[in-house]
């Protein structure tokens, strides 16, 4: 089977901070499937201003294949292709943000060369696989022999995206008439999406762990190596998903405990709220092949996430890694953590969570990881293709 896959996030951004994301999980799995042979990866439209921004190089880590215009190909792995859009739109961007995507990823020049880029590899009647609701017009026009939809995360929820909120609906709306097969990491989404665009075959294919993500030396950072212990840990993006006010109480109800959180500031005005007391260190984002070390250096690791119908329903893919290192983990009852109530301790208010992590003690059951590993779930999603094939 060939694929022609659209992620959400920049090819560039995870050979930059390593490959740490959904999507890119997925990729590296189907890559390693037996049942497939070439993937192409359709990348995120990018003007100069973007990488000199991110400081990202234009040429990604591999050997161009092909080139016609403002568009590239190139062979990033034994059996992996990305197709490049490098366009002179500074001003668009600029102006338009994040809407700018969507334009772009509506260009049918673009939808013109990805097949090109198949006709090219030999991919003679590749499936797609689309993650990224803002190219629903680029997945629509892409000629496919099947198709399947990631609806991760319910992106009409995230309040960065509001003012074009309806225009994300537009997608949505067109994906489900134009893809038969959809997925979704939360028993929540699944609801919304079948009630408020009639999705009919839609399954829960959960986030996953890399199974290598416990090997290697544990070398414990530089950063982290006099902070006092017990150490209480979160490996995350800072978002509108954390609940301040309840890391606020913890860190006041728990002085002799360190709270350690290792991740990208994404909300400035949450982590604005945050108390920065005496026992709160924020280590700043690390890639992911030192990642690792961080979370075995935490003696608790916590997912204090808000609890509220706002939420976008989504799987909290740190809480997998959490358990892959056999930690204690604490989290809060949403975000599909209580699928995981066998596994981690679910605080149902903040006296909870704190008495949870008052203890070292665990007594929680040990997860198959084996049943959660990225090579499981891209097998669930082949055999999706398959049957709807």
């Amino acid at each position: 089977m060939d694929i022609v896959v659209i992620p959400f996030h920049d090819w560039r951004k995870s050979e930059h901070e390593g490959f740490r994301t959904r999507d890119v999980h997925f990729i590296q799995a189907l890559a390693k499937n037996e049942d497939v042979n070439k993937i192409l990866v359709v990348n995120r439209p990018l003007t100069w201003l973007e990488l000199l921004y991110k400081k990202h190089k234009r040429a990604l880590n591999g050997k161009q294949v092909f080139r016609k215009g403002k568009f590239t190909l190139t062979q990033v792995g034994d059996n992996i292709f990305v197709a490049d859009y490098h366009s002179k739109d500074i001003i668009g961007q600029l102006s338009k943000k994040h809407l700018w995507f969507i334009q772009k990823y509506s260009d049918r020049e673009y939808a013109d060369f990805v097949m090109e880029c198949c006709d090219r590899l030999g991919m003679k009647t590749p499936c797609l696989i689309s993650q990224n609701i803002f190219a629903f017009k680029l997945a629509a026009d892409i000629k496919t022999n099947n198709k399947l939809f990631d609806a991760w995360d319910n992106f009409l929820k995230f309040p960065l995206y509001q003012d074009f909120a309806h225009l994300l609906e537009e997608g949505y709306k067109v994906m489900a008439e134009q893809i038969p097969n959809w997925i979704t990491n939360s028993n929540e989404n699944i609801g919304f999406y079948k009630k408020r665009f009639n999705v009919e075959s839609i399954d829960l294919v959960k986030n996953g762990v890399k199974s290598s993500f416990a090997s290697g030396n544990h070398e414990v950072p530089d950063d982290i190596k006099n902070i006092k212990r017990p150490i209480v840990g979160f490996g995350g993006k800072i978002s509108y998903l954390m609940d301040y006010d309840l890391i606020n109480f913890l860190t006041k109800e728990n002085p002799d405990i360190s709270f350690v959180f290792v991740g990208q500031i994404l909300d400035k005005n949450i982590f604005g709220k945050i108390v920065k007391r005496k026992n709160v260190h924020f280590l700043g984002d690390k890639k992911y092949d030192v990642y690792p070390n961080y979370v075995k250096s935490f003696d608790i690791c916590i997912v204090p996430y808000n609890i509220n119908e706002g939420q976008h329903g989504g799987d909290s893919m740190k809480a997998y890694e959490y358990l892959l290192l056999q930690k204690k983990v604490v989290g809060t009852n949403g975000n599909g953590l209580e699928d995981l109530g066998e596994y981690i301790y679910v605080a149902h208010d903040k006296n909870e969570f704190s008495e949870a992590i008052s203890s070292m003690e665990n007594n929680k059951k040990y997860l198959r990881i084996e049943e959660h590993s990225w090579q499981a779930k891209t097998t669930k999603i082949l055999s999706i293709l398959e049957q709807h094939g």
